[in-house]
């Protein structure tokens, strides 16, 4: 699912550039996609995004800041993923959020990573 936003226009729905871009897709016949488009991602449609893989395009209700990244990648893994924390980044824009999670696991409260079985954290170090 991720694979949709690897090189893809992202608009949110609202957009008014999004009419104009389809129209222009639609004379350039790229609508559909092109035969030399391989990195294509499955199709979805939530609440948040929709994703049109053919045409590169994904269309989202969240504005594509670090923080909507966030709402959206989650919403897509959620049901996949026993997510504990998500962050990015975006040159000096950082955002983070933690999820409960269906287990119990020890995690680092630094990075999120799982302790390991001596209570260290195998990528920064913390130790519990």
């Amino acid at each position: 699912m991720l694979k949709n936003f690897d090189h893809a226009l992202i608009l949110r729905e609202d957009d008014p550039l999004l009419p104009a871009i389809l129209q222009v897709y639609e004379a350039q016949g790229i609508k559909n996609g092109t035969p030399t488009n391989k990195m294509k991602g499955e199709a979805f449609k939530t609440e948040l995004a929709t994703a049109y893989p053919d045409s590169r395009l994904v269309v989202t209700k969240e504005t594509m800041t670090v923080e909507g990244m966030i709402k959206i990648v989650y919403d897509l893994l959620k049901d996949k993923l026993n997510i504990a924390k998500i962050t990015f980044t975006r040159g000096v824009n950082a955002a983070s959020s933690e999820f409960a999670t269906k287990n119990k696991i020890d995690r680092c409260p630094w990075c999120g990573i799982a302790l390991n079985e001596n209570g260290v954290c195998p990528k920064c170090g913390y130790k519990k």
